[in-house]
């Protein structure tokens, strides 16, 4: 199987590409389509990240690619932000006992889409420098995605790795202080987005973060001249630019959050053209 072959163009996924603006909106859907193409996403021709035959090592340099990009080009630094914004990162959530007597919790995060962990490590990390107590749930649905977060995280006690569904979370409402998602939501169709934006409010008791690209022309030419100059691996060359097609706009994070009734929220934009962060308070 060659990991090169451009998976869009053999089996035409662009004319079963998603068109995530309604007709109806129709101010909107010519402002999109100037400022950024019809978003690019078949559900049947995912990203060899996505795909459980992808060679075990494969999949391992991708995600170390990835977590090096984060790490060294803000992706961390902008995630750990919004956290001690939304949870208050130096103070740790207290309770209160049957005595009256404070005492304190690690504050519960739930980390969806991890790939290998790179986020859970950085938050951890933080919390450990500030004295702050933290456990952090990180799920995955890639069996060995999750085998290699398990790995990596395996000195960082305060991680849980599990293999769920993120359409399928097993854990209560209210499960969770915070919940994340970082760069997973455009691996999914509208329609299962917002079904995965509601349940992040669901779970969460103080607040939710979903940090992912921003679909637009000049972030997909510039992923296309790093895919084919700066970027030495094959297997992020080739997702790249698929992300960067499939990502959403702001616009339909908008829509989408709003459609699963989300209330009080927020979405900036961040690192140029490439993010967008939506921000939402309990």
């Amino acid at each position: 199987m060659d990991l090169l072959k451009d998976d869009w163009q053999a089996s035409e996924g662009a004319a079963n590409a998603e068109r995530q603006i309604p007709p109806k909106t129709a101010l909107l859907s010519n402002r999109t389509t100037w400022l950024a193409p019809l978003r690019r996403f078949n559900q049947n021709c995912p990203e060899w990240l996505d795909r459980p035959e992808t060679d075990p090592a494969l999949l391992r340099e991708e995600l170390e690619v990835l977590e090096g990009l984060n790490r060294r080009l803000g992706g961390h630094a902008l995630v750990l932000h919004y956290v001690k914004r939304c949870i208050r990162f130096s103070q740790v959530a207290a309770t209160r006992n049957s005595t009256g007597v404070q005492t304190t919790r690690p504050l519960r995060i739930l980390d969806l889409g991890t790939g290998r962990g790179d986020i859970p490590r950085a938050i951890v990390a933080s919390a450990r420098r500030r004295n702050v107590g933290i456990a952090i749930t990180a799920v995955d649905v890639n069996p060995n995605g999750v085998r290699l977060a398990a790995e990596a995280c395996f000195d960082w006690p305060e991680i849980r790795v599990e293999q769920h569904d993120m359409l399928a979370l097993p854990y209560p409402a209210a499960s969770f202080d915070l919940v994340l998602c970082s760069l997973a939501l455009h691996h999914f169709g509208s329609a299962d987005a917002v079904r995965i934006l509601g349940r992040m409010q669901e779970l969460s008791r103080l607040g939710y973060i979903v940090n992912d690209l921003r679909r637009n022309w000049l972030a997909i030419w510039l992923a296309e001249l790093f895919a084919h100059t700066i970027i030495r691996s094959r297997i992020v060359r080739h997702d790249l630019p698929g992300s960067c097609r499939a990502a959403f706009t702001v616009p339909e994070l908008q829509r989408m959050a709003s459609e699963a009734g989300l209330a009080n929220f927020q979405i900036r934009r961040h690192h140029g053209v490439f993010r967008m962060v939506l921000e939402g308070r309990k």
